[in-house]
């Protein structure tokens, strides 16, 4: 009986935490090749991944796969790899869809892009250059080699857990360019030097694209935080680029990659709420009557804690940021920014406003490689009862003293016309 208690005990804390962790980095991954030759030229990748225990399938672009079966996705992540195949089974709006639904997709292109992934990458907000062109630079590029097409970039975005602080080794990238819209949902996690441009790989003509705005590497973090990542070089995630040297020293390719899979496949920058305290620390009112009612110009104190979960350890760790916190009934009469402490735990005192209504306690925090968070809490405040107010305003006691010097004059007038008897003259 004992065992039995035991064995249903560990079958519900494995659905508890199943379901916790069941949309937070999930590890099956589909992954659509041109070829299956490239599950060999980069096998350091796959085998990375598959350490961090993914699940990884591989397919042929032109084998008919289904993302979703009766409404639910058989896959968490999507690997498109072939850049080349017009006949790749899965339509934008395959992956799109996919999207959509909440799960994250890396795809990379080469010199020549297939209409397929141009459509995807259009989608999401990056615009690929033409085929046949390159990313060039005459002044950051391998000085090893006489092609000025590999580039040596370290333009990475900063203040973002997409790529963490600390990568100080630039990367080799030799590859298609791409633009961004203005858009920011969409981020430049690696663009070219001012000195770059895209140009025709064999004549040389450059295009319109240069300078910072060339794209090199580009992600979508959707509206409900789906995550999306385009590299225009395949090779970026090769065997080759993991073991490149720049000037004797060893690129950062491999650890720039591990980073940017991580957070793509949302093992950083998930956030989440929890904890919330709403109370009431001091009133104006002088009703005692039910004490959790707020009621107008009330002093009370909000606190939320806010986590962010880290998939290396696999568990939620204090984020420690600035919160916004909105008081509304259709328009914000609060607005105020929370700096965090060490535990993850945002704090504040306020005095509620002079207005009644149903009012929503609204706090989020929309930064840069995390994902969005909002948290709402909607509580009345209530005006005052009728026995809340002062009795007697101390603004008003010029009138009171008013009526007490009415009183005491026809008090006096009374008197005086009651017993003040004119004298007969006799």
């Amino acid at each position: 009986m004992m065992m039995k208690s035991i064995l249903i005990t560990f079958i519900i804390a494995s659905v508890l935490l199943s379901s916790v962790f069941a949309d937070i980095g999930g590890k099956r991954t589909l992954v659509v090749l041109d070829d299956l030759s490239i599950k060999k030229t980069h096998s350091t990748f796959f085998k990375t991944l598959e350490n961090k225990g993914y699940k990884l399938q591989f397919e042929q672009s032109n084998t008919k796969v289904a993302l979703e079966k009766y409404g639910d996705f058989n896959y968490d992540n999507l690997i498109l790899f072939s850049p080349t195949s017009e006949s790749l089974s899965l339509s934008s709006a395959d992956v799109t869809r996919f999207i959509d639904g909440g799960n994250n997709v890396l795809f990379a292109g080469s010199n020549v892009v297939s209409e397929n992934i141009r459509d995807i990458a259009s989608e999401c907000g990056m615009e690929i250059e033409e085929d046949k062109t390159l990313i060039f630079d005459h002044f950051n590029y391998d000085k090893s080699q006489s092609d000025h097409s590999v580039l040596v970039a370290d333009q990475f975005i900063d203040d973002s857990p997409i790529i963490l602080q600390g990568l100080n080794k630039p990367i080799l990238y030799k590859g298609i360019g791409h633009k961004i819209r203005n858009n920011p949902l969409n981020y430049a996690i690696l663009t070219g030097s001012s000195t770059s441009f895209s140009a025709k790989a064999v004549s040389g003509v450059s295009t319109k694209l240069m300078g910072k705005s060339c794209g090199l590497v580009s992600s979508l973090q959707a509206r409900n935080n789906a995550r999306v990542t385009f590299s225009g070089s395949l090779d970026l995630f090769s065997d080759k680029s993991f073991n490149s040297k720049i000037e004797n020293n060893e690129s950062g390719n491999k650890e720039f990659v591990e980073r940017l899979v991580s957070w793509t496949f949302q093992e950083r920058g998930i956030l989440r709420a929890s904890e919330l305290e709403l109370v009431k620390i001091s009133t104006e009112s002088n009703s005692t009557v039910a004490p959790d009612v707020f009621t107008i110009k009330d002093e009370v104190k909000y606190s939320l804690k806010v986590e962010e979960f880290d998939g290396i350890k696999g568990k939620w760790v204090p984020y420690v940021g600035s919160l916004q916190l909105e008081v509304i009934m259709l328009d914000p009469y609060i607005r105020t920014f929370i700096k965090g402490d060490a535990n993850g735990v945002y704090k504040i005192h306020f005095k509620l406003p002079d207005v009644y209504g149903v009012f929503t306690f609204e706090a989020s925090i929309h930064k840069s490689g995390y994902s969005t968070l909002e948290h709402i809490y909607r509580k009345p405040i209530v005006p005052f009862r009728h026995d809340s107010y002062e009795r007697f305003i101390p603004a008003a006691f010029p009138y009171y003293a008013t009526c007490l010097s009415m009183l005491a004059g026809t008090f006096i007038f009374s008197i005086i016309f009651l017993f003040n008897k004119d004298q007969i003259n006799k």
